[in-house]
């Protein structure tokens, strides 16, 4: 059932990561118990999270807490449906595949504000983003383009930061460990009648590991995030809010091997990167009232600097402006709160930079940019009890290349007390990046300008189910996708003897099964787990059918936790489980492909805490605990056993 609330906002508590995925009700089937909402992203407006149709996951600040996890990319590994290839330590680049899709094909937000960056393929970098002051993560699995437009093919993820102020509070974290790393953070929050104001710093510094397979040398990385957030309320109908936050990250890494061994060696490389996430605001929903609107602002900006052996090598650059206008209504008389239609219009303008040394090849200095129009229009209805249905289309009318119209129909039906149904098909759009259309490497590779949006159909089933009075949930979802016109990076130009970007004829298939199963084994240890099984295979132009990389069939995790002494302490157990994959590797001198295999890994991280009084902790973690040696990227090493303490607390001023 959709309900409107004045502030627009919606609350589920949960005890563990995949518990959102279900609903367990203890009321005869006649009569279900109501649970508290949620703000989900999987509407233009929030949705109750009994009535979402897609899958989803909640990952809440407690579970961050309890497993003191740093980096975002590393807490996303326990997802189902998600794989994460990272090459080397912290800092590295790190790719995150959602159902088989690619690294660019997941739209991540950042409290609201479209967060991919035009700069970098349109991938969100995750290796800088920081867990600190994150108050939780909403993740949604399948395509989101009806909702969200382009990137979110293959769904979309919602970082929020911490703004419900209860009074005022101070919050600290130190830590120290392996490598010679060291995490610092704070954040805070005041209060008052019609305002409240709150904002977190975190610092993370490390020597780093050796990521090649040769050599010595450690790639370190330092990262500093900072952000902000207002809220006013100048009366009962209006809410003005502000959020910002800025990010700036040094990181080593290494190049490769173009003469002997085409692996990763030793070598003096640096990237500099800035990120700025800027919003705002104007939210009207007056009380007893069939209908509420919003107007926002978001503006995104990324700098990226590449420096070999001390000196600048190459730059990208991009800036992204949009303007949101969105209203919903409530219709009906008997109970409006049933039927709810809801439309928007946005605008955005994106432009690209690009620098580097021009050579008798050709000239990689450029500025480009296209915008584009979108009309998306939702409708979430119960036709009886039990059961609820959402509707969605959007079109988006780019100025550059073909318009993209995506739809959604979902619907959910709970068929006993502790039963639910949900299935839901959509169509996703994904646009051309600029590095496709105008990206220029001497030597190697020349852009095309006149590429087309990739485009998919996807579908999902799901039951969930809870048993045992409510103490276990199991989850079991068939999803199956499809994308066509996929850009190729790779296609060889005869006229310009470079390679190029083409618009595939055929066709790549994702499929699989995500089961999910937690529970309370006892009253201090509760358990969370999940497996994927996941097929995601591509056509080549031969009508071969090939397996596609870094896309572990097989992936699954299991998440312990352990309270003891009256709470005073806990322990925070987790294992993840990454099957064998495939990897492209192009060894010189030809440079002709060949797929290596990468070997499965099983990671152990274990993590404890103990509470000196009302306001400090002592906290420390080991990671890798077996010292697993593995790649995730072919050639980059990944870190092996590591051991961080340190102490945090919080405070009511």
């Amino acid at each position: 059932m959709v309900k409107n609330r004045p502030n627009g906002t919606f609350q589920i508590h949960t005890l563990m990561l995949p518990s959102l995925l279900f609903f367990a009700f203890h009321a005869s089937a006649e009569e279900p118990v109501e649970l508290e909402e949620l703000v989900v992203t999987a509407g233009l407006e929030p949705i109750s999270a009994r009535d979402v149709s897609s899958s989803i996951t909640i990952i809440t600040r407690e579970e961050i807490e309890l497993r003191q996890v740093k980096f975002l990319g590393d807490l996303l590994r326990d997802v189902p449906g998600f794989s994460v290839s990272q090459a080397g330590g912290p800092g590295t680049q790190t790719q995150v595949r959602v159902r088989g899709a690619e690294a660019n094909q997941l739209l991540v937000l950042m409290d609201g504000i479209r967060a991919n960056d035009p700069a970098s393929v349109d991938e969100f970098q995750f290796q800088y983003a920081s867990t600190a002051n994150i108050e939780r993560i909403e993740i949604i699995r399948g395509p989101q383009s009806a909702i969200w437009g382009t990137d979110a093919l293959a769904g979309v993820i919602n970082i929020i930061r911490r703004k419900d102020v209860a009074d005022q509070y101070l919050a600290a974290e130190a830590e120290y460990g392996s490598f010679d790393s060291v995490n610092l953070a704070a954040d805070g929050g005041l209060r008052r009648d019609r305002w409240q104001i709150s904002g977190g710093i975190a610092y993370a510094d490390t020597n780093g590991t050796n990521i090649s397979r040769t050599g010595n040398e450690q790639d370190g990385a330092e990262n500093t995030n900072a952000n902000i957030a207002l809220e006013f309320d100048p009366s009962d109908s209006w809410s003005l809010l502000f959020s910002g936050q800025h990010v700036d990250s040094t990181t080593d890494f290494d190049d490769a091997d173009f003469v002997v061994t085409g692996l990763p060696v030793d070598t003096d490389r640096v990237t500099e990167a800035q990120r700025d996430y800027v919003r705002g605001e104007a939210r009207f929903d007056p009380l007893n009232s069939r209908w509420n609107g919003s107007l926002s602002v978001n503006w995104l900006n990324s700098e990226n600097e590449n420096y070999l052996d001390g000196g600048r090598d190459t730059s990208t650059a991009a800036e992204s402006l949009e303007f949101r206008l969105k209203t919903s209504v409530l219709l009906g008389s008997a109970a409006p709160e049933n039927h709810r239609l809801t439309f928007a219009l946005d605008h955005e303008q994106v432009d690209f930079t690009q620098r580097g040394l021009a050579t008798p090849y050709g000239d990689p200095n450029q500025d480009q940019s296209y915008d584009v129009m979108g009309y998306a229009a939702e409708y979430v209805g119960s036709a009886f009890k039990g059961f609820t249905w959402t509707a969605n289309a959007r079109l988006d009318d780019y100025s550059d290349f073909d318009n993209a119209f995506t739809w959604q129909l979902a619907a959910s039906q709970y068929i006993h007390s502790n039963w639910k149904l949900r299935g839901s098909v959509g169509t996703g759009a994904k646009a051309p990046t600029f590095t496709d259309r105008y990206g220029f490497y001497p030597d190697y590779f020349v852009g095309n300008p006149d590429l087309e949006p990739e485009l998919s159909k996807g579908w999902e089933l799901g039951v969930e189910t809870g048993f045992d009075n409510g103490n276990y949930r199991l989850g079991i979802t068939y999803f199956d996708q499809k994308l066509e016109n996929e850009i190729d990076g790779f296609v060889f130009d005869p006229d310009t003897f470079l390679f190029t970007a083409k618009n595939k004829d055929e066709s790549s298939k994702r499929r699989g099964v995500e089961v999910v199963f937690d529970g309370q084994l006892a009253q201090d240890l509760a358990f969370s787990a999940s497996y994927t099984y996941l097929n995601a295979t591509e056509t080549d132009a031969f009508g071969n059918t090939l397996v596609e990389v870094r896309r572990p069939r097989n992936t699954a995790s299991l998440n312990l936790r352990y309270f003891f002494a009256g709470h005073r302490g806990n322990l925070n157990l987790n294992v993840n489980y990454n099957g064998s994959q495939l990897d492209n590797f192009y060894p010189p001198p030809f440079f002709a492909l060949e797929q290596v295999t990468l070997d499965n890994y099983t990671l152990v991280d274990l993590a404890a805490a103990w509470k000196l009084n009302d306001d400090l902790e002592l906290v420390g973690r080991i990671t890798n605990i077996f010292d697993a040696d593995y790649e995730e990227i072919y050639g980059f090493a990944r870190p092996g056993r590591a051991i961080y303490g340190g102490i945090r607390g919080r405070f009511t001023l």
